[in-house]
């Protein structure tokens, strides 16, 4: 699938999550995977709540690392490697 800056994305509720001092660690318990979050996954992943965009994501991105733009290329390829692996499921 691929996303674009104004679909909304939520996270799997069948993960454990624990947070590391680098980012996230995240286990599916159903396929027993274990997948190593970095903190600007981790971010695109926390702020996929169902309430933002994938551009309001890139947005914030921008804020928190104070960038000249916002990323949304690679907002928009973190969020879909966070789907294919089924940590996120997204929708207009």
């Amino acid at each position: 699938m691929e996303l674009k800056p104004e679909m909304i994305c939520v996270t799997e509720t069948m993960l454990e999550k624990t947070q590391t001092p680098d980012g996230l660690i995240l286990f599916q318990p159903e396929s027993e995977k274990i997948h190593h979050l970095n903190a600007t996954a981790s971010m695109v992943f926390n702020l996929s709540d169902g309430t933002r965009s994938l551009g309001a994501i890139a947005s914030a991105m921008q804020e928190a690392y104070a960038l000249p733009q916002a990323p949304m290329a690679e907002t928009l390829a973190c969020a879909e490697n966070l789907v294919s692996l089924g940590l996120l499921q997204c929708k207009l």
